[in-house]
């Protein structure tokens, strides 16, 4: 019988769902409402089509995560043995304490410590940053790959012997080392990319062989922990001692540690703390340029926003355990995106006066007046320089950009403008931000 012949032999689903009775109401983003109005939590935010199937993005690996484990291994079919009706099902009426019980007896040790380079092919995965942004998950993902390849290697090494251990080492190692070097180049791709369009060129190199170095060093961190500390942690004889042989708990409770890195600076190099920050920073970068609204972001606000920009990046280049590299490049990429920034922003400027639907749209989006912005910028900047206190310069910058904007509001028709017309709110809001800081 063909598996086209079994499919259709299988039973018919019927859909026994009761009728869709509901309604849509509308509410605010993230909620819903009930039948007085009030907001009510959004179910869909417990939805699994929302939640990653990669270990790395779940919030930790307990003794419960442990246990579920073993329970869908022991539930895994092959599609064959479905169609045939010979998979064995026994194990799905299994309560979660009866399987601890189990495990703790003793009695599934063997599929415990079982080496399942298939999952583990498939955790890997979903490391990386090809979705173009680093944010926050760059410490998550590299902490994953060196605690996971560090904890399997010495499962192996301990239960493995001979020719056997030997293979599984290097099957490993093979694994390892291809999702260093694809998330190297993600890494490079996405960062590179964003410091060469910034102008800052020629760190690709520097950039990939850091991130691999960086990477390699953690693994070693965290061999020298477990041959140091065998014992860490602390399930010698008691009933949950088989959670020793499942190296994916052990990897988590590693990364629980937060061992301190040796750090192994390179000379003028990048660091793997360093590499996590520049990714944060240019990240960031991105997403404000393509936040950057043309109908409310007049010249004034945008002088002091970027100056924000400007002393938090000094602040950030001045902290604890940031290198000299990581410290010029930031001053470097900070000066190349406020030059693209304002490019940019004149473009769509151009754009909208190109594609006007009605004839105010051409003073609507007037060009950009850069020396406004500038402007602004230097006011505050100067008060940062001299005061050292980011907040006075804040403050400082807000009255004087304030003050700006109104009076070029009482001139000729820069009411017309959109981003003047639509950028009152935030000067008010400012206003008063202003007097509660004072």
């Amino acid at each position: 019988m063909t598996i086209a012949e079994r499919i259709a032999a299988l039973p018919t689903a019927v859909n026994i769902a009761e009728p869709f009775s509901g309604r849509l109401t509308q509410g605010a983003s993230g909620s819903r409402m009930n039948g007085a109005g009030q907001a009510k939590p959004d179910i869909t935010e417990a939805s699994t089509l929302r939640v990653s199937l990669y270990a790395v993005d779940a919030s930790g690996y307990d003794k419960a995560s442990a246990v579920n484990k073993q329970w869908r291994k022991m539930n895994t079919f092959n599609l064959l043995d479905v169609l045939d009706g010979t998979a064995d099902t026994s194990n799905r009426t299994l309560s979660v304490q009866e399987l601890e019980k189990r495990l703790q007896e003793g009695s599934l040790l063997d599929e415990v410590s079982d080496t399942d380079f298939d999952m583990l092919k498939f955790e890997f995965s979903g490391l990386g940053f090809e979705d173009g942004t680093v944010s926050d998950k760059f410490r998550k993902n590299t902490e994953y790959l060196a605690s996971r390849y560090a904890a399997m290697e010495d499962r192996i090494k301990d239960t493995c012997t001979g020719g056997e251990r030997d293979e599984k080492l290097s099957r490993l190692k093979e694994l390892y080392q291809n999702t260093l070097e694809r998330m190297a180049r993600e890494y490079v791709g996405t960062v590179g990319g964003l410091l060469n369009k910034y102008g800052v060129s020629g760190e690709e190199e520097k950039l990939y062989k850091a991130f691999k170095n960086g990477v390699n060093e953690r693994v070693s961190e965290y061999r020298d922990f477990l041959k140091e500390n065998p014992g860490f942690a602390g399930l010698e004889g008691t009933k949950d001692a088989w959670l020793l042989k499942d190296d994916e708990y052990i990897a988590a409770k590693l990364r629980e540690k937060e061992i301190t890195s040796a750090g192994g600076r390179k000379s003028a190099g990048y660091s793997l703390h360093d590499l996590d920050v520049l990714g944060q920073y240019v990240s960031s970068l991105s997403e404000a340029e393509a936040k950057a609204n043309t109908y409310e972001l007049n010249e004034e606000r945008m002088g002091l926003e970027l100056a924000v920009l400007a002393m938090k990046t000094d602040i950030l280049g001045k902290k604890e355990g940031i290198g000299a590299a990581l410290q010029a490049t930031l001053n470097h990429t900070l000066r190349g995106y406020i030059n693209v920034f304002l490019e940019q922003f004149e473009r769509r400027l151009s754009e909208n006066r190109k594609q006007a639907y009605i004839a105010s749209d051409i003073q609507g989006n007037a060009g950009l007046d850069r020396g406004r912005v500038w402007d602004v910028y230097n006011k505050t900047m100067e008060s940062y320089h001299v005061t050292k206190d980011m907040l006075q310069a804040m403050k400082e910058g807000a009255e004087y950009g304030k003050a700006r904007y109104f009076e070029r509001m009482n001139l000729g028709n820069t009411k017309d403008i959109y981003r003047y017309r639509n950028g009152i709110g935030y000067w008010n809001q400012t206003g008063i931000l202003i007097n509660e800081k004072a």
